[in-house]
């Protein structure tokens, strides 16, 4: 059937647009790996209190199962984006892009996906994490050994699960895009151990962090709880307290209202015998002039002197608006510099219409610091802070380094995940976070009851040690069970193969000595049934064609040593030679593959043809020719006697089989070898060596390589010779 040259045409017009498409195919698998990543990733799993676990980044290391590490890269930095929102800083494009790279590198080696992610994170992900955190963060203790165990575990997890997404989807994977990588290749034992560390590292990890997750809630439970008692508690001392100096100071107004001013200074230090909770206590008549204090010694400081305190505040309030004044918190003047709240009220002469002067009295504040430190050092290293109306800070711990009646400023940050956090003074990479409590007082005070967010840390950090050491002895437990597996399943295979390929079916075939499984011992039966029958028919087929097969190969040797050897070297003759060459440097060139081609030539060997004759040359020849093609035995390799004493080898070049030192080793052994003559005497000869490698695409043509090969053993020639020159080209 004959097909009309416009269906040809059309389908050559068809192939290129075909191959453009898969040749973008990678580009767009990046692309879309990187979206369903960023996708996961802007929903971050939270585990702790603003502590989220990141799956997303199982895109790229599925990107680097099939894909070179510049496309892995493009993948892992789509990923890597919404955490630059979610977490507010950009070292995600470090960590994780270089984890990318190095994982698509190593898997292009030949390593497993989390074998190559472990070892990233074990040399590099960790050290790199601990370091960023100590040139960014003064808190440094608190979080360099949570963050890196946190992040290397996390790797584990989500890198087992891009490897059971691969095993799910990688038929489907396969049929659409031609994997950049090598294939892997695997002996039972690897499997074993690829197998077994991704599901345990899995199932481990998953179910450490779900527990954990559970062990935080409670955690995180007991916090809360410990604020709310601690703030409920001061909330009620400091209610009470100020209450009930408030109406002593009603009270006490009351009482002055009844009775003659002669009378003041001892019922003043009566009720602040009561109430010491006042620092001072005085009584101003209507022009300020203070008239009583208590203690009654603060009135010797200022005797002869008519003290006024008609600027302050809790005067002019109580006398003028004739009602109980409670102050803002302010540092005293007359009776000292301490942080005071003024608690003022009217007097009223014989309970008459209009006030004769007030009472005040200067609450002592220091109260509040006995009681938050009772409650800090408890051990539950909580810190408080008292303000008053105006946000002014009457009491803070001495760690938060906040100054007396200052404004107390402080921002709340919902940290992109459910949980809200203080932070006081600066926002920044530096600034410290806390979980607080805010009470509100009856007398608009603000208690705020504060824990630092580190000390939770702390608590979850044992918790991820714990899973890091697990997954370390997990994985020495894979390693042994795994060989252990793979020793009791290879020995039953092992002894049924080697049964199978020495057995001629004749003597019957022997039982396998070891525990197998059923498969095992049904696959052994069939195949000895089925090699016994092949046998059968390989006797009747083998008289019939070991005659032509005998004749035939004789004839084949005998023509394809005609067409292609030298007969006297048994080496590949200078046509064979161009025409290998052309194949192989096609295959080399298509693979970016370099190209070794050397050329060797015999020292002064007219001269010993014509001293010692054509036999001993011979000779030499043959030995020289036989010492190379043992040398250079790969399939790939060209040996071939170009003519003469010359001699050409064509190699690929890498540094596993070291064809330069090769070469060497040839010439050292040729110069050292003794050839016998005339039964006494011995000669020997050497060997100049020319040599050139390239990319296989360099040149097309033998020609051009044995030009260049041929000038460096010129050099060679005119500067002593048994040398080897090579020229390397880029």
């Amino acid at each position: 059937m004959s097909i009309s040259p416009i269906k040809i045409s059309l389908e050559l017009e068809e192939q290129p647009v075909e191959v453009k498409a898969k040749q973008g195919r990678p580009l767009i698998f990046a692309i879309v790996l990187g979206m369903l990543g960023a996708l996961l990733n802007s929903i971050p799993v939270e585990l702790a209190y603003n502590i989220s676990l990141v799956i997303g980044n199982l895109a790229f290391i599925m990107a680097a199962a099939y894909l070179r590490p510049v496309l892995t890269l493009v993948c892992a930095l789509i990923c890597v984006t919404p955490l630059l929102v979610v977490w507010g800083h950009p070292f995600g494009f470090i960590t994780f892009g270089l984890e990318a790279l190095f994982v698509s590198f190593m898997r292009g080696r030949g390593w497993y996906l989390p074998t190559a992610d472990f070892l990233y994170w074990l040399i590099i992900g960790m050290p790199l994490t601990a370091a960023i955190i100590w040139f960014t963060n003064t808190d440094v203790d608190a979080y360099v050994l949570f963050s890196s165990f946190k992040q290397s575990i996390n790797a584990v997890f989500y890198t087992a699960l891009a490897v059971i997404a691969i095993f799910i989807f990688g038929e489907k994977i396969n049929e659409w895009i031609k994997s950049q990588q090598p294939p892997l290749v695997k002996s039972l034992k690897q499997y074993l151990h690829y197998i077994l560390w991704v599901m345990s590292a899995f199932f481990v990890v998953g179910i450490c962090l779900f527990l954990s997750r559970s062990l935080n809630e409670i955690q995180h439970q007991q916090f809360e709880e410990r604020l709310d008692i601690s703030s409920q508690y001061l909330s009620r001392i400091v209610d009470n307290y100020v209450d009930e100096h408030v109406k002593a100071i009603a009270q006490t107004a009351s009482k002055l209202s009844v009775i003659e001013p002669s009378g003041y200074s001892d019922a003043l230090s009566n009720v602040h015998q009561l109430y010491p909770g006042y620092l001072t206590m005085l009584i101003a008549d209507h022009n300020a002039h203070l008239i009583a204090t208590s203690p009654s010694d603060r009135m010797k400081k200022i005797s002869g002197e008519s003290y006024s305190i008609a600027d302050r505040t809790y005067f002019s309030q109580a006398f003028y608006n004739e009602a109980q004044y409670v102050s803002p918190v302010f540092l005293g003047r007359g009776f000292g510099v301490d942080p005071i709240v003024a608690v003022s009220a009217p007097i009223y002469y014989q309970n008459g219409d209009k006030p004769v002067g007030i009472v005040e009295g200067s609450l002592n504040l220091n109260m509040f610091e006995q009681e938050a430190k009772q409650i800090e050092e408890s051990g539950s290293k909580i810190a408080i802070i008292l303000t008053d109306e105006n946000d002014n800070v009457i009491y803070a711990d001495k760690d938060l380094a906040l100054t007396t009646l200052s404004t107390f400023s402080f921002s709340l940050e919902q940290e992109k995940l459910k949980h809200e956090l203080m932070t006081i003074g600066e926002k920044g990479v530096n600034a410290k976070k806390y979980l607080y409590r805010q009470v509100n007082l009856k007398n608009d005070w603000k208690i705020f009851v504060i824990v630092e967010h580190a000390e939770l840390l702390h608590l979850i950090e044992q918790q991820y040690l714990t899973i890091f050491m697990s997954l370390f002895v997990i994985f020495i437990f894979v390693v042994l069970l795994a060989s252990q597996f793979a020793h009791t399943l290879n020995q039953p295979l092992d002894f049924a193969l080697k049964e199978l390929a020495h057995g001629d079916g004749k003597q019957g075939y022997k039982t396998i000595p070891f525990e197998a499984p059923t498969e095992f011992l049904a696959m052994y039966r069939e195949l000895q049934e089925g090699q016994e029958l092949l046998l059968k028919h390989q006797f009747i087929l083998e008289e019939k064609v070991e005659k032509r097969t005998r004749e035939l190969n004789k004839a084949n040797k005998a023509l394809k040593e005609l067409a292609n050897k030298d007969s006297l070297t048994g080496l590949y003759n200078r046509r064979y030679l161009e025409r290998k060459f052309s194949e192989l440097q096609a295959i080399l060139s298509r693979n970016k593959a370099t190209m070794v081609v050397a050329m060797l030539d015999l020292d002064n060997f007219k001269s010993l043809n014509d001293e010692y004759g054509h036999l001993i040359g011979d000779n030499c020849l043959e030995y020289v020719g036989q010492l190379m093609k043992s040398k250079f035995d790969r399939r790939s390799d060209i040996v071939a006697r170009f003519g003469g004493e010359e001699f050409i080898i064509v190699a690929q070049h890498d540094e596993k089989h070291g064809v330069v030192q090769k070469l060497e080793e040839l010439r050292e052994e040729i110069a050292c070898h003794c050839f016998p003559y005339d039964g006494e005497h011995y000669l020997g000869v050497t060997i100049s060596i020319g040599v050139v490698t390239a990319e296989a695409s360099y040149a097309e043509r033998i020609e051009q390589w044995i030009s260049i090969a041929d000038e460096q053993l010129y050099w060679v020639k005119d500067n002593g010779r048994n040398k080897m020159s090579v020229k390397h080209l880029e």
